[in-house]
């Protein structure tokens, strides 16, 4: 064990004097801030301000943490891998738990620092009202575990797989299972109970089956704090959820340690994936072929957003998940018009994922492969390169919203839905609401391009937490509007709200979009 930790020790000593990890815990707690402001703002709306400032901060807070596990932790040893360096740190005489250790335990100490450095400020709930000292407490011990379960499965993923974007793909397979495996046992154990007591049942039943189904529903961490968020919890902060995401996260990191020799066998590995693109001239329509006239929109098409192969991916995705909307909302009902809301709401949500996966990988496989200062060397100018790579890239990802707009004439809600925006009396108001909602989901292609050619992992997941505090930030300006004008009815028309969000969107847009032809002039002049 000699030595082991003396890469974990470099690395803290490094984050200690970085300056990008102090400023992001201080983004952090501006956030946090923020969503007071917000929370005082509207406190005379609701009751229990502490308590919704509170809920808003701790599911913030597991959903940043979910897309900072998928971009930050399942990179950590991928990342030596493509650059072919793992050979040379075995070779300098550090163990695979040395490796193991210092990869990722400085990581999951910048992010359990996230978590501790807001407990003192979240006590202010308390204060506030609606909200005891006990949940803070256990929602705060509960992400920490949550932490530690990202950490150890994301570095499981990178040991196992041989390049990011798999590891990346894997833990969102694994996380999937970890929030649908749960909320279907937690489900099924409640309507389960609810049958027998109307059957005449006193109490729902003890068996060891029952049990072992509750305690599956009670591992998420979502479905344990809305438990803990609950009026007139009292129950121990080390819950079930806790002691299983601990002990998960500690056997991920053994089974790295036991498959490290396995799985780095051959480190060296190609950084790039062709995805569904074939080299074989037995499959015609699923290989690249010959250049076209626009090489880049050509190579950006097939190698990275994937070719036809994808294409047929993205039809059988969005296709699918439309059908399934429409079957839904055959049933008329309460309950299935939530899950269509739901549904509705992926889709599109997955329209922006996309966009945001495409457009960031087209600028980070230049910059990883350093091949920008080759093609700025090119007889064209650097603006029409970016914009060619960028609609190769869009060119397998049209299809979505293509879909996406079918969907909404043939359902017969959304399409009921925009025309009762559009024709009201005041229809420009519908325009407009629609318009903001386009370019706020505009806003996360637009944030992970620009990110793409300034951080090495995890741009779309720092991209989709960067329009999540857009939202909660648009969101404090109009509700302090409405304090200060007096309500909706005291300003002229409700469409100046509305086109002010809508232009301080689309500003930010194009500042995205500037900062990324810039960026990219400055990276091919080096």
């Amino acid at each position: 064990m000699f030595g082991a930790f003396a890469l974990l020790e470099r690395s803290l000593r490094v984050d200690s004097r970085a300056l990008s990890p102090h400023l992001a815990r201080m983004g952090l707690l501006g956030a946090i801030y923020f969503s007071l402001c917000y929370a005082l703002t509207t406190s005379f709306m609701f009751g229990a301000p502490g308590l919704r400032f509170f809920q808003g901060i701790a599911y913030l807070d597991a959903t940043f943490m979910t897309l900072l596990g998928i971009g930050f932790f399942s990179t950590s040893i991928t990342e030596e891998k493509e650059e072919d360096t793992l050979g040379l740190m075995l070779m300098a005489g550090i163990s695979p738990l040395g490796i193991l250790a210092g990869k990722s335990g400085g990581r999951l100490w910048q992010s359990l620092l996230l978590i501790a450095v807001q407990y003192p400020f979240v006590i202010l709930a308390v204060t506030m009202g609606g909200v005891m000292h006990t949940q803070v407490w256990s929602v705060t011990v509960a992400l920490l575990a949550y932490m530690v379960f990202l950490a150890g499965f994301g570095l499981l993923c990178s040991t196992l797989a041989p390049r990011s974007q798999t590891a990346s793909v894997w833990m969102v397979l694994g996380l999937l299972i970890y929030f649908v495996v749960p909320s279907v046992a937690a489900t099924w154990a409640m309507s389960h109970a609810t049958w027998i007591i109307n059957q005449g049942g006193v109490t729902p039943p003890t068996t060891l089956f029952w049990r072992l189904i509750e305690g599956v529903g009670d591992t998420c961490v979502f479905l344990q704090m809305s438990k803990i968020l609950t009026t007139g919890f009292h129950q121990s902060a080390w819950s079930i959820q806790v002691v299983t995401n601990v002990l998960f996260g500690v056997v991920c990191v053994v089974f790295s340690w036991i498959f490290f020799g396995i799985a780095t066998r051959s480190p060296t590995t190609e950084a790039s994936s062709r995805g569904l693109v074939t080299r074989s001239r037995r499959l015609p329509l699923f290989s690249a072929g010959r250049t076209w006239i626009n090489p880049f929109i050509w190579k950006d098409f097939h190698f990275v957003s994937g070719g036809l192969g994808m294409l047929l991916v993205r039809v059988a995705y969005y296709g699918g998940l439309s059908l399934l909307a429409l079957a839904i909302e055959d049933k008329k009902n309460a309950y299935a018009m939530s899950w269509f809301g739901s549904i509705v709401f992926l889709v599109w949500f997955s329209v922006a994922i996309d966009a945001a996966k495409v457009l960031s990988r087209s600028m980070q496989d230049e910059v990883r492969g350093q091949t920008l200062a080759s093609l700025m060397m090119l007889p064209r100018s650097s603006n029409r390169i970016v914009y060619s790579k960028f609609a190769g890239a869009m060119l397998g990802w049209l299809l979505g919203p293509f879909l996406g707009v079918i969907f909404i004439f043939v359902s017969p809600s959304m399409r009921e839905g925009v025309t009762e925006m559009l024709t009201a009396q005041d229809g420009d108001n519908g325009l407009l609401i629609i318009t903001m909602m386009v370019l706020y989901f505009a806003l996360i292609p637009h944030f992970a391009a620009l990110l793409a050619l300034y951080v090495r992992w995890g741009a779309v997941a720092l991209a989709i937490g960067m329009t999540i505090g857009t939202y909660f930030v648009l969101m404090m300006g109009i509700n302090i509007c409405l304090v200060v004008t007096g309500g909706m009815r005291s300003i002229n028309s409700p469409n100046l709200l509305f086109a002010g969000v809508s232009v301080a969107l689309f500003f930010i847009c194009a500042a995205c979009h500037i900062g990324v032809l810039l960026r990219v002039q400055a990276l091919g002049a080096k």
